[in-house]
């Protein structure tokens, strides 16, 4: 007799699952790449064998997923675009699933801090002067008093972000920018709530000049000592220790 453990229950794909399918794996399979536009509705309807419903159906939920892009107008440039910016689409997620499986902000930090860590280190090989530019200018306008909190957290993101970028690893620059931004709210309240928050970010500014600094010496694991301590800080003083 056949073990119940060999069986496995067959489970109903609506057809507009079954178009989401077909182009996720034209994606993943090199068929369709960033910019490149999808067939209009109507030929993935005589192409598929399938309704308008079904395709418009799984075209929304590509776009929610921020796999495409719907652009109006005529010509090439209109109808359904594969996008190169899924970053947003996959910051949300994280937010939501970060939410719902209630992961603790001693692992989202512990995360971060890795990915920081291995980032500055491979920066400090390989910067640049153009790099080491940039990231003074970041500095000089976090340093600028015209900024509020929000402004200076938007600019603190694009330092970390930045010197992933400069690392050279793509992927740890789309998973530091959504780990950012699963937190970016909690962040930006605790700024606000501060009584002198202009005096808080004058810290933060000179603990981002030191990794600067090491960066900029070449000194890798100097710079992901500094960031990782830069991180932890952050988080067990301000955020961290406002829930109690």
């Amino acid at each position: 007799m056949t073990s119940d453990a060999a069986w496995e229950p067959v489970r109903r794909v609506r057809t507009h699952e079954q178009v989401l399918t077909q182009i996720q794996q034209k994606i993943l399979d090199g068929t369709l790449r960033a910019g490149e536009r999808l067939p209009s509705e109507r030929e993935l309807v005589s192409m598929l064998g399938v309704s308008r419903t079904s395709v418009r159906e799984a075209l929304r939920a590509l776009e929610a997923m921020g796999i495409v892009e719907s652009r109006t107008g005529s010509g090439q440039d209109a109808g359904s675009v594969i996008t190169a910016t899924s970053t947003p689409a996959m910051t949300n997620l994280l937010r939501l699933h970060i939410a719902l499986a209630r992961i603790s902000l001693s692992d989202l930090v512990d995360t971060r801090v890795e990915l920081e860590r291995s980032a500055a280190r491979g920066a400090a090989s390989v910067r640049t002067d153009d790099d080491l530019r940039h990231l003074a200018e970041l500095l000089a306008q976090m340093r600028s008093t015209d900024s509020d909190p929000h402004e200076f957290n938007a600019l603190d993101t694009e330092f970390h972000v930045l010197i992933a970028r400069i690392s050279g690893n793509a992927l740890a620059v789309d998973l530091m920018q959504a780990l950012r931004g699963a937190v970016e709210h909690e962040m930006a309240e605790t700024f606000a709530q501060l009584g002198d928050w202009r005096a808080a970010a004058d810290g933060l500014i000179d603990e981002h000049e030191a990794i600067y600094r090491a960066i900029e010496k070449g000194s890798g694991e100097l710079a992901a000592n500094l960031v990782a301590d830069h991180i932890t800080t952050f988080y067990r003083d301000r955020i961290a220790g406002g829930e109690d």
